[in-house]
């Protein structure tokens, strides 16, 4: 497999994989607004933290690995973020 080969299918991997890790956290977080709002927060921050770490890593790396990055950091910003989302109620609006 080319080396273009390899990178489609690792993106479309990592796309899979935030599709299945967002409606987990979704079903998760429940019908709260607050909560939702919150994990919004954990999202942007993620993604954030993780297109600059990409940044710095890719000279490092040779190749761009902002998207791995920001998947990453997506997922840990959820993880972050759930922390405080867990202490508001499922139920609240």
């Amino acid at each position: 497999m080319s080396n273009e080969g390899v990178a489609l299918v690792t993106r479309a991997a990592l796309v899979l994989f935030l599709i299945l890790a967002a409606s987990l956290f979704l079903a998760v977080v429940g019908p709260s607004k607050k909560r939702r709002q919150i994990m919004l927060a954990g999202t942007l921050g993620g993604v954030s933290v993780g297109v600059f770490a990409g940044s710095l890593i890719s000279p490092w790396l040779q190749f761009d690995a902002s998207s791995i990055c920001a998947s990453i950091g997506v997922v840990l910003g959820w993880g972050a973020s759930w922390l405080f989302a867990r202490h508001i109620p499922r139920e609240a609006s």
